[in-house]
């Protein structure tokens, strides 16, 4: 058995990145059911009526939310980014990477 690193224990870079950042972690969670749930919760879309032109409300919603939730994709993806530390460090200083 090996054993861990002098500094590591009791240190308070234990901490996870996402337990650190409390406020991004939900903020990326809540853009993500966001963009899950809106398309799960059928009957938001599920009318024929209004029509936009030849199109039923259906086809509109869908062409109009694919470019919404492409946009809340990417704010996850940059929000994701800010959890990562500097320098590609391991998140605690007793990991060893592999």
């Amino acid at each position: 058995m090996s054993q861990p690193p002098v500094g590591s224990v009791g240190s308070s870079n234990t901490k996870s990145q996402v337990a650190a950042h409390p406020g991004i972690s939900a903020a990326i969670a809540i853009l993500i059911i966001a963009a899950i749930a809106g398309t799960l919760v059928v009957p938001i879309y599920a009318r024929t009526t209004p029509k936009i032109g030849d199109f039923p409300f259906f086809y509109f919603y869908l062409l109009a939310y694919m470019p919404v939730v492409a946009i809340a994709l990417w704010i996850v993806t940059q929000l994701q980014k800010r959890l990562k530390p500097p320098g590609g460090q391991p998140v605690n200083p007793g990991e060893v990477a592999k």
